[in-house]
Protein backbone atom coordinates (compact mmCIF):
# COMPACT_ATOMS: atom_id res chain seq x y z
CA UNK A 1 0.00 0.00 0.00
CA UNK A 2 1.10 3.58 -0.92
CA UNK A 3 2.80 4.24 2.80
CA UNK A 4 1.39 7.75 2.54
CA UNK A 5 -1.60 6.94 2.37
CA UNK A 6 -1.22 4.25 5.04
CA UNK A 7 -0.66 6.43 7.76
CA UNK A 8 -2.97 8.76 6.58
CA UNK A 9 -5.94 5.87 6.76
CA UNK A 10 -4.60 5.45 10.08
CA UNK A 11 -5.01 8.72 11.16
CA UNK A 12 -8.45 8.88 9.89
CA UNK A 13 -9.26 6.16 11.80
CA UNK A 14 -7.81 7.86 14.98
CA UNK A 15 -10.03 10.90 14.06
CA UNK A 16 -13.13 8.97 13.59
CA UNK A 17 -13.00 7.22 16.54
CA UNK A 18 -12.47 10.44 18.69
CA UNK A 19 -15.39 11.91 16.73
CA UNK A 20 -17.88 9.25 17.79
CA UNK A 21 -16.63 9.63 21.36
CA UNK A 22 -17.53 13.22 21.46
CA UNK A 23 -20.81 12.68 19.43
CA UNK A 24 -21.78 9.64 21.89
CA UNK A 25 -20.57 11.55 24.88
CA UNK A 26 -22.74 14.78 24.23
CA UNK A 27 -26.16 12.19 22.67
CA UNK A 28 -26.02 10.72 26.27
CA UNK A 29 -25.57 14.07 28.25
CA UNK A 30 -21.99 13.44 29.62
CA UNK A 31 -20.55 16.35 27.94
CA UNK A 32 -20.00 19.88 28.98
CA UNK A 33 -22.98 21.67 27.85
CA UNK A 34 -20.98 23.91 25.50
CA UNK A 35 -20.53 21.14 22.85
CA UNK A 36 -23.86 21.48 20.48
CA UNK A 37 -26.15 18.72 19.56
CA UNK A 38 -24.06 18.73 16.32
CA UNK A 39 -21.04 16.26 17.97
CA UNK A 40 -24.08 13.93 18.33
CA UNK A 41 -25.22 13.84 14.48
CA UNK A 42 -21.65 14.01 13.11
CA UNK A 43 -20.54 10.81 14.80
CA UNK A 44 -22.62 8.78 12.21
CA UNK A 45 -20.57 10.34 9.62
CA UNK A 46 -17.44 9.33 11.40
CA UNK A 47 -19.18 5.64 11.22
CA UNK A 48 -19.24 6.06 7.45
CA UNK A 49 -15.31 6.99 7.44
CA UNK A 50 -14.75 3.79 8.98
CA UNK A 51 -16.65 1.59 6.30
CA UNK A 52 -14.80 2.94 3.21
CA UNK A 53 -11.54 2.48 5.39
CA UNK A 54 -12.40 -0.90 6.38
CA UNK A 55 -13.01 -2.16 2.51
CA UNK A 56 -10.53 -0.53 1.23
CA UNK A 57 -8.04 -1.95 4.03
CA UNK A 58 -9.66 -5.55 3.41
CA UNK A 59 -9.75 -5.39 -0.24
CA UNK A 60 -5.56 -4.59 -0.12
CA UNK A 61 -5.22 -7.13 3.00
CA UNK A 62 -7.06 -10.40 1.02
CA UNK A 63 -5.12 -9.04 -2.38
CA UNK A 64 -2.11 -9.09 -1.07
CA UNK A 65 -2.73 -12.98 0.26
CA UNK A 66 -5.02 -14.18 -2.35
CA UNK A 67 -2.54 -17.74 -2.56
CA UNK A 68 -3.28 -18.41 0.94
CA UNK A 69 -6.65 -18.95 -0.25
CA UNK A 70 -10.41 -18.46 1.48
CA UNK A 71 -10.21 -20.46 4.65
CA UNK A 72 -6.81 -18.38 5.62
CA UNK A 73 -9.28 -15.02 4.89
CA UNK A 74 -11.48 -16.55 7.34
CA UNK A 75 -8.96 -17.31 9.92
CA UNK A 76 -8.01 -13.39 9.54
CA UNK A 77 -11.70 -11.82 9.38
CA UNK A 78 -12.94 -13.84 12.25
CA UNK A 79 -9.87 -13.07 14.61
CA UNK A 80 -10.17 -9.77 13.75
CA UNK A 81 -13.50 -9.21 14.63
CA UNK A 82 -13.73 -11.95 17.93
CA UNK A 83 -10.68 -10.56 19.28
CA UNK A 84 -12.34 -7.72 19.98
CA UNK A 85 -16.23 -8.49 20.44
CA UNK A 86 -15.92 -11.63 22.66
CA UNK A 87 -14.09 -10.06 25.62
CA UNK A 88 -15.87 -6.64 25.04
CA UNK A 89 -19.66 -8.29 25.27
CA UNK A 90 -18.12 -10.03 28.81
CA UNK A 91 -16.98 -6.42 29.83
CA UNK A 92 -20.13 -4.81 28.81
CA UNK A 93 -22.41 -6.74 30.53
CA UNK A 94 -20.19 -7.02 33.13
CA UNK A 95 -20.30 -3.44 33.71
CA UNK A 96 -24.07 -3.13 33.10
CA UNK A 97 -25.06 -5.07 35.96
CA UNK A 98 -22.68 -3.15 38.49
CA UNK A 99 -24.29 0.04 37.03
CA UNK A 100 -27.76 -1.11 37.36
CA UNK A 101 -27.07 -1.82 41.03
CA UNK A 102 -25.88 1.78 41.14
CA UNK A 103 -29.15 3.61 39.32
CA UNK A 104 -31.22 0.92 37.01
CA UNK A 105 -32.71 3.99 35.25
CA UNK A 106 -29.84 4.28 32.63
CA UNK A 107 -31.06 0.78 31.48
CA UNK A 108 -33.37 -1.64 30.45
CA UNK A 109 -33.33 -4.48 32.77
CA UNK A 110 -35.49 -6.87 31.40
CA UNK A 111 -34.42 -6.26 28.09
CA UNK A 112 -31.45 -9.33 27.14
CA UNK A 113 -30.16 -9.19 30.50
CA UNK A 114 -31.63 -12.60 31.76
CA UNK A 115 -31.63 -14.67 28.63
CA UNK A 116 -28.22 -14.02 28.02
CA UNK A 117 -27.22 -17.41 27.04
CA UNK A 118 -29.95 -16.72 23.94
CA UNK A 119 -28.73 -13.53 23.41
CA UNK A 120 -24.87 -13.52 23.70
CA UNK A 121 -24.83 -16.50 20.89
CA UNK A 122 -26.84 -14.22 18.42
CA UNK A 123 -24.25 -11.21 18.80
CA UNK A 124 -21.55 -13.00 18.70
CA UNK A 125 -22.94 -14.83 15.22
CA UNK A 126 -23.49 -11.05 14.05
CA UNK A 127 -27.71 -11.55 13.60
CA UNK A 128 -28.19 -8.66 15.22
CA UNK A 129 -29.22 -6.17 12.67
CA UNK A 130 -30.23 -8.70 9.71
CA UNK A 131 -34.05 -9.76 9.46
CA UNK A 132 -34.19 -10.55 13.32
CA UNK A 133 -34.38 -7.23 14.18
CA UNK A 134 -31.80 -3.97 15.09
CA UNK A 135 -30.49 -4.97 18.12
CA UNK A 136 -27.14 -4.14 20.17
CA UNK A 137 -25.69 -6.27 23.14
CA UNK A 138 -26.77 -4.84 26.60
CA UNK A 139 -25.58 -0.90 25.84
CA UNK A 140 -22.95 -1.50 23.26
CA UNK A 141 -25.40 0.70 21.25
CA UNK A 142 -21.89 0.77 18.46
CA UNK A 143 -21.68 -3.07 17.83
CA UNK A 144 -24.22 -2.55 15.13
CA UNK A 145 -21.61 -1.61 12.37
CA UNK A 146 -19.90 -4.90 13.60
CA UNK A 147 -22.88 -6.96 12.55
CA UNK A 148 -22.87 -5.04 9.04
CA UNK A 149 -19.06 -5.55 8.53
CA UNK A 150 -18.95 -9.26 9.28
CA UNK A 151 -21.76 -9.71 6.53
CA UNK A 152 -19.50 -7.74 4.17
CA UNK A 153 -16.69 -9.87 4.75
CA UNK A 154 -18.24 -12.99 4.23
CA UNK A 155 -19.84 -11.91 1.06
CA UNK A 156 -16.43 -10.14 0.19
CA UNK A 157 -14.45 -13.45 1.36
CA UNK A 158 -16.98 -15.52 -1.02
CA UNK A 159 -17.17 -13.86 -4.53
CA UNK A 160 -13.05 -13.16 -3.97
CA UNK A 161 -12.39 -16.46 -3.82
CA UNK A 162 -15.46 -18.70 -4.86
CA UNK A 163 -15.83 -19.12 -8.81
CA UNK A 164 -18.59 -20.51 -11.06
CA UNK A 165 -21.81 -21.45 -9.40
CA UNK A 166 -20.58 -21.35 -6.20
CA UNK A 167 -19.99 -17.88 -6.14
CA UNK A 168 -23.49 -17.21 -7.07
CA UNK A 169 -25.01 -19.71 -4.97
CA UNK A 170 -22.77 -18.68 -1.79
CA UNK A 171 -22.28 -15.14 -2.09
CA UNK A 172 -26.20 -15.27 -3.12
CA UNK A 173 -27.31 -16.94 0.23
CA UNK A 174 -25.05 -14.45 2.51
CA UNK A 175 -26.64 -11.65 0.30
CA UNK A 176 -29.69 -12.51 1.57
CA UNK A 177 -29.29 -13.50 5.03
CA UNK A 178 -28.31 -9.90 5.46
CA UNK A 179 -31.88 -8.57 4.85
CA UNK A 180 -32.48 -4.83 4.45
CA UNK A 181 -30.76 -2.30 6.24
CA UNK A 182 -27.26 -3.73 5.65
CA UNK A 183 -27.62 -4.07 2.17
CA UNK A 184 -28.54 -0.22 2.15
CA UNK A 185 -25.24 0.74 3.59
CA UNK A 186 -22.99 -2.20 1.43
CA UNK A 187 -22.59 0.65 -1.24
CA UNK A 188 -20.19 2.50 0.83
CA UNK A 189 -18.58 -0.55 1.97
CA UNK A 190 -17.90 -1.55 -1.11
CA UNK A 191 -17.06 1.97 -2.58
CA UNK A 192 -13.91 1.40 0.00
CA UNK A 193 -13.21 -1.92 -2.52
CA UNK A 194 -13.28 0.00 -5.25
CA UNK A 195 -11.20 2.74 -4.24
CA UNK A 196 -8.34 0.01 -3.64
CA UNK A 197 -8.27 -1.12 -7.12
CA UNK A 198 -8.07 2.06 -8.82
CA UNK A 199 -6.19 4.63 -6.20
CA UNK A 200 -3.09 4.07 -7.75
CA UNK A 201 -3.56 4.17 -11.45
CA UNK A 202 -4.76 7.34 -11.76
CA UNK A 203 -2.45 10.12 -11.91
CA UNK A 204 -2.83 13.13 -10.29
CA UNK A 205 -0.49 16.24 -9.73
CA UNK A 206 0.47 17.05 -6.05
CA UNK A 207 -1.32 20.57 -6.22
CA UNK A 208 -4.53 18.80 -7.19
CA UNK A 209 -4.15 16.25 -4.92
CA UNK A 210 -3.73 18.77 -1.93
CA UNK A 211 -7.08 20.36 -3.43
CA UNK A 212 -8.34 17.42 -3.22
CA UNK A 213 -7.70 17.05 0.09
CA UNK A 214 -9.28 19.85 1.44
CA UNK A 215 -12.17 20.62 -0.99
CA UNK A 216 -14.12 17.88 0.93
CA UNK A 217 -13.25 19.56 4.42
CA UNK A 218 -15.17 22.67 3.23
CA UNK A 219 -18.00 20.71 0.90
CA UNK A 220 -18.65 18.99 5.10
CA UNK A 221 -19.04 22.45 6.39
CA UNK A 222 -20.65 23.31 4.02
CA UNK A 223 -23.03 20.34 3.95
CA UNK A 224 -23.76 20.99 7.79
CA UNK A 225 -24.33 24.66 7.60
CA UNK A 226 -26.23 24.75 4.10
CA UNK A 227 -28.86 22.28 5.77
CA UNK A 228 -28.15 19.91 3.08
CA UNK A 229 -27.38 17.20 5.19
CA UNK A 230 -30.85 17.62 7.17
CA UNK A 231 -32.56 17.85 3.91
CA UNK A 232 -30.81 14.30 3.30
CA UNK A 233 -32.28 12.67 6.50
CA UNK A 234 -35.44 13.54 5.81
CA UNK A 235 -35.30 12.53 2.46
CA UNK A 236 -33.90 9.14 3.66
CA UNK A 237 -37.17 8.61 6.33
CA UNK A 238 -39.12 9.53 2.92
CA UNK A 239 -37.58 7.02 1.09
CA UNK A 240 -37.95 4.15 4.44
CA UNK A 241 -41.76 5.13 4.39
CA UNK A 242 -42.07 4.36 0.92
CA UNK A 243 -40.16 1.10 1.27
CA UNK A 244 -42.89 0.34 3.64
CA UNK A 245 -45.82 1.27 1.49
CA UNK A 246 -44.39 -1.16 -0.96
CA UNK A 247 -43.27 -4.10 1.49
CA UNK A 248 -45.72 -6.45 3.34
CA UNK A 249 -44.39 -5.69 6.40
CA UNK A 250 -43.20 -2.02 7.91
CA UNK A 251 -39.99 -1.13 6.97
CA UNK A 252 -37.76 -0.63 10.02
CA UNK A 253 -34.27 1.03 9.15
CA UNK A 254 -32.71 -0.25 11.81
CA UNK A 255 -29.07 1.23 12.64
CA UNK A 256 -29.43 2.67 9.02
CA UNK A 257 -30.88 5.92 10.44
CA UNK A 258 -29.86 8.43 7.62
CA UNK A 259 -28.25 6.37 4.19
CA UNK A 260 -28.86 9.00 1.69
CA UNK A 261 -26.52 11.61 4.06
CA UNK A 262 -24.25 8.34 4.40
CA UNK A 263 -23.77 7.83 0.66
CA UNK A 264 -23.00 11.78 0.41
CA UNK A 265 -20.43 11.43 3.16
CA UNK A 266 -19.03 8.67 1.71
CA UNK A 267 -18.22 10.17 -1.35
CA UNK A 268 -16.86 13.18 0.25
CA UNK A 269 -14.17 11.01 2.34
CA UNK A 270 -13.56 8.89 -1.11
CA UNK A 271 -12.38 11.98 -2.34
CA UNK A 272 -10.37 13.25 0.41
CA UNK A 273 -8.77 9.46 0.48
CA UNK A 274 -7.31 10.18 -3.88
CA UNK A 275 -6.00 13.35 -2.16
CA UNK A 276 -4.40 12.10 0.52
CA UNK A 277 -2.82 9.04 -1.59
CA UNK A 278 -1.07 11.67 -4.30
CA UNK A 279 -0.17 14.53 -1.75
CA UNK A 280 2.78 13.77 -0.64
CA UNK A 281 2.41 14.67 2.72
CA UNK A 282 4.48 12.55 4.31
CA UNK A 283 3.78 11.71 8.02
CA UNK A 284 7.19 10.23 9.81
CA UNK A 285 9.03 9.86 12.63
CA UNK A 286 7.83 9.76 15.69
CA UNK A 287 4.49 10.92 15.02
CA UNK A 288 4.00 8.42 12.65
CA UNK A 289 5.08 5.90 15.14
CA UNK A 290 2.40 7.41 17.51
CA UNK A 291 -0.56 7.32 14.96
CA UNK A 292 -0.04 3.37 14.45
CA UNK A 293 0.21 2.40 17.90
CA UNK A 294 -2.78 4.92 18.59
CA UNK A 295 -4.42 3.35 15.67
CA UNK A 296 -4.35 0.08 16.92
CA UNK A 297 -6.78 0.41 19.98
CA UNK A 298 -9.39 2.31 17.93
CA UNK A 299 -11.79 -0.75 17.17
CA UNK A 300 -11.93 -1.86 21.07
CA UNK A 301 -11.71 2.23 21.96
CA UNK A 302 -15.14 2.85 19.23
CA UNK A 303 -16.64 -0.25 21.00
CA UNK A 304 -16.34 0.34 24.65
CA UNK A 305 -16.89 4.30 24.91
CA UNK A 306 -20.77 4.14 24.84
CA UNK A 307 -21.42 1.74 27.26
CA UNK A 308 -19.19 3.81 29.87
CA UNK A 309 -20.66 6.73 29.09
CA UNK A 310 -24.12 4.78 30.30
CA UNK A 311 -21.89 4.13 33.57
CA UNK A 312 -21.44 7.78 34.24
CA UNK A 313 -25.12 8.41 33.66
CA UNK A 314 -25.69 5.39 36.67
CA UNK A 315 -23.16 7.46 38.68
CA UNK A 316 -25.14 10.96 37.79
CA UNK A 317 -22.46 12.39 36.10
CA UNK A 318 -23.88 14.63 33.31
CA UNK A 319 -23.25 17.40 31.42
CA UNK A 320 -19.92 17.37 33.71
CA UNK A 321 -17.27 20.27 34.03
CA UNK A 322 -13.99 20.61 31.12
CA UNK A 323 -11.76 18.48 33.76
CA UNK A 324 -14.36 16.38 34.68
CA UNK A 325 -14.62 15.14 31.42
CA UNK A 326 -10.90 14.79 30.69
CA UNK A 327 -11.00 12.68 32.97
CA UNK A 328 -13.77 10.22 31.86
CA UNK A 329 -11.84 10.70 28.99
CA UNK A 330 -9.01 9.28 30.31
CA UNK A 331 -10.33 6.47 32.21
CA UNK A 332 -11.98 5.88 28.90
CA UNK A 333 -8.40 5.16 27.11
CA UNK A 334 -6.83 3.25 30.51
CA UNK A 335 -10.00 0.56 29.74
CA UNK A 336 -9.14 0.34 26.20
CA UNK A 337 -5.68 -0.01 26.97
CA UNK A 338 -6.53 -2.84 29.69
CA UNK A 339 -9.05 -4.26 27.32
CA UNK A 340 -6.86 -4.62 24.37
CA UNK A 341 -3.95 -6.67 26.47
CA UNK A 342 -6.77 -9.80 26.44
CA UNK A 343 -8.80 -8.73 22.80
CA UNK A 344 -7.48 -6.68 20.11
CA UNK A 345 -3.50 -6.85 20.88
CA UNK A 346 -3.60 -10.55 21.58
CA UNK A 347 -5.45 -11.00 17.61
CA UNK A 348 -2.98 -14.24 16.72
CA UNK A 349 -3.82 -16.07 19.71
CA UNK A 350 -7.33 -16.08 18.72
CA UNK A 351 -6.72 -16.69 15.02
CA UNK A 352 -4.48 -19.43 16.39
CA UNK A 353 -7.75 -21.12 18.07
CA UNK A 354 -10.01 -20.85 15.41
CA UNK A 355 -7.67 -22.39 12.69
CA UNK A 356 -7.56 -25.18 15.05
CA UNK A 357 -10.80 -25.29 15.40
CA UNK A 358 -12.05 -24.57 11.63
CA UNK A 359 -12.38 -27.26 9.63
CA UNK A 360 -10.02 -28.22 6.49
CA UNK A 361 -6.62 -27.32 7.30
CA UNK A 362 -4.20 -29.40 5.73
Amino acid sequence: MNPVLSIWLDACRILAAFAVFLGHAVGLGVAPSVMGGQWHRSADDAVTAFFIISGFVIAHTTQQRADQGLRAYVVARASRLYSVALPAILFVYALDHLGMWIDPSPYVPEWQYPRAWLYIPLHLAFLGETWLGAFQPFTMAPYWSLSYEAWYYAFFGLIFFLRGWQRWAFGGAVLLMMGPRIWLLMPVWFLGVWLHGRIDRWQVSVGVARLLMVLPVLAYAAFLQMGWQKGLDQASKDLYAAFSQVLPVPFSSGSTVHVLSDYAMALMFTVFLVGCAHSRLEIGGSVASWIRRLAAYTFTFYLLHFTIFVFCNALGWRQVGAWHFVGITLATFAVTWAHAQVGELRRRSYANVIDRLLPGKG
